[in-house]
């Protein structure tokens, strides 16, 4: 029985690794069994191989090497994915050559006696087995079952825990290579494992990080009031997830992302926690930006509006309802079109589309109507909102009251435009008009006429009777051609008592007979002044565009046959009209 002893003390010899503990198994089988070879091997299910990893023969390790399982003396073992009872160990007394012929294990080593016993893992699935051969033949003997039984058990819990403290250190050696923060805390607040986020964070090596604590790393101030607390939940048992600022040496605060879990033992203790966290700074930057800009949106004059790529509108500014009467609960859901007035110039609404669709910015001024009915103008930004793909994700408008702008506009472009003694055109607004016109009958060959108007002896009556007199006669003058013109002529005042009129669309005959019966309504018509009343002529000069070979009108030369008709009645005894 010395054989058996001398196996056990081998086995019960020290081995730091799995390799140097399967050698010493694969020595101890050989002596045990007095065989003059023994080795372990595991299976390998794709070839069906077998590969030998620990192999003694006679009294020194061999190289490790390989088989075929099919066909070998330990085919059995492999029949089923678990084996229990009698197939966990087989035993082939001689006469093995013969029996497996094909055997590459017995071409390799030619014996007579061959035992083996089955390896398990956990699952109870084999995954190999541990064998002896010998070139002499072997009775069965229940001692060496035993054996076999016992090495193979021990064999099984061996790998089992070679292969856990694997996993762990391959699990510590990712932990530690992970760039967030991941820890493990003991219910002492020490720390016992540590990611590179750490050493990043805090620039300690990991050694040093090892076995520190909470408080030692973070201050007592943040352990006490922040990291304690949260810690606590989690050793009663809660899974916690928090944000918090962490302040390391030398560096900016770091606002992290943690998620604290308990840890159980076996037996339903928690031993500590494990903390997973992410340093989310530049979210928790762009969040407050974003509070800021909300603020800002919030209580600006502008109004802002955001919409959905189809328009419909999904935020606006608490100012909205000052500007268009409308409440936020009355906009949101809503498209622009609820404040449309109808007035804009349907080519402003051509180029916005023409913008947006082609996912580009436009501004812009457009007349809406507020919920009373009363129209305003507003100076409107519009950008789409783009994806990393270019997609429209919203389209964000900015826009400004503008009406008291326009209103001084109008204003200033009336008095730049309009005589102030008689509200009609003055000069310089006339004579674009004319230029527009003649355009136009230049591009349709269509006809106009032109009439300057002179009051007769208006400068008697100005310097007899006073400007005053002479004010108002000019006004009572223009009521009168307002009244006779027609709708589509233009009436300016040029100049003192000198007046014209543009007749769009009209020869020379029909400006003949307008031009009469302008003259006839004046000399008919009486001026009443104070106590006075009075009775005025005017002297019409008249010219028609021409447009020919030898004669290409200009707004000069128009103005200068008129006015040498003008001449030519004044010379003809007043109340006439020339033509030129």
């Amino acid at each position: 029985m010395d054989h058996f002893n001398r196996a056990h003390q081998l086995l019960a010899a020290s081995a730091d690794t799995e390799t140097k503990f399967l050698e010493l198994a694969a020595q101890a089988v050989v002596i045990a069994s007095q065989s003059r070879w023994g080795g372990v091997g595991f299976f390998l299910p794709e070839s069906k191989d077998l590969q030998v990893v620990a192999f003694w023969q006679g009294d020194c390790l061999g190289e490790p090497f390989r088989f075929c399982v099919p066909g070998s003396p330990c085919e059995a073992i492999y029949k089923s994915p678990t084996v229990s009872g009698d197939h966990q160990y087989i035993h082939y007394g001689s006469d093995i050559l013969t029996q497996f012929s094909d055997s590459e294990l017995l071409m390799r080593f030619p014996g007579e006696c061959y035992r083996a016993h089955a390896i398990h893992d956990d699952s109870q699935t084999v995954i190999g087995h541990v064998f002896s051969l010998d070139d002499k033949p072997g009775s069965d003997q229940k001692e060496l079952r035993d054996f076999f039984n016992l090495l193979s058990k021990r064999i099984s819990s061996e790998y089992n825990r070679f292969k856990r403290e694997a996993e762990l250190a391959r699990t510590a050696d990712m932990v530690k290579l992970t760039r967030n923060m991941f820890s493990f805390v003991d219910r002492s607040y020490t720390y016992h494992a540590v990611s590179q986020g750490y050493v990043d964070t805090f620039a300690q090596p990991h050694d040093e990080l090892i076995g520190k604590k909470s408080s030692d790393l973070h201050g007592e101030a943040i352990f006490n009031n922040v990291l304690e607390p949260l810690l606590k939940r989690s050793f009663s048992g809660e899974t916690v997830n928090s944000q918090i600022w962490i302040h390391p040496p030398n560096i900016k605060p770091k606002y992290i992302d943690v998620v604290q879990t308990p840890f159980y033992e076996i037996d339903g203790t928690i031993s500590g926690v494990v903390l997973s966290g992410h340093d989310i700074t530049p979210q928790k930057v762009t969040e407050e930006t974003l509070q800021k800009l909300s603020l800002a949106v919030t209580h600006s004059p502008v109004l802002t509006v955001i919409t959905t790529p189809e328009g419909v509108i999904e935020y606006v500014s608490p100012i909205v309802e000052a500007i268009t009467g409308y409440s936020v609960e009355e906009v949101i859901g809503k498209t622009p079109r609820l404040f449309k007035s109808g007035r804009t110039n349907p080519s402003v609404y051509e180029s916005l589309w023409k913008a947006i669709k082609n996912k580009q910015p436009w501004q812009g001024e457009i007349e809406n109507k507020r919920k009373d009915g009363v129209f305003y103008w507003e100076y409107i930004s519009i950008a789409p909102v783009l994806n990393d793909r270019g997609e429209v994700l919203a389209f964000v408008g900015s826009s400004m009251d503008i009406t008291q702008r326009k209103q001084m506009e109008s204003q200033l472009l009336e008095l730049a435009s309009t005589d102030s003694l008689t509200g009609v055109s003055n000069r310089r607004h006339f004579l674009e008009v004319v230029e527009s016109h003649l355009a136009e009958s230049e591009r349709y060959k269509s006809p106009l006429s032109l009439m300057i108007i002179d009051i007769d002896k208006f400068k008697h009556l100005n310097d007899s009777g006073g400007h005053a007199l002479g004010d108002e006669v000019i006004k009572q003058f223009t009521q009168i051609c307002e009244q006779t013109i027609r709708n589509v002529d233009i009436l300016g005042r040029l100049g003192g008592d000198e007046f014209a009129i543009l007749l769009p669309e009209t020869n020379a005959e029909k400006a003949l007979i307008l031009a009469e019966r302008l003259k006839d309504a004046i000399s008919a018509f009486k001026i009443h002044y104070e106590q006075n009343t009075l009775q005025i002529t005017v002297s019409i000069g008249l010219s028609t565009y021409q447009n020919n070979e030898e004669t290409q009108d200009t707004v000069q030369s128009l103005l200068a046959r008129a006015d040498e008709g003008l001449y030519t009645a004044k010379r003809g005894g007043r109340n006439l009209i020339g033509f030129v």
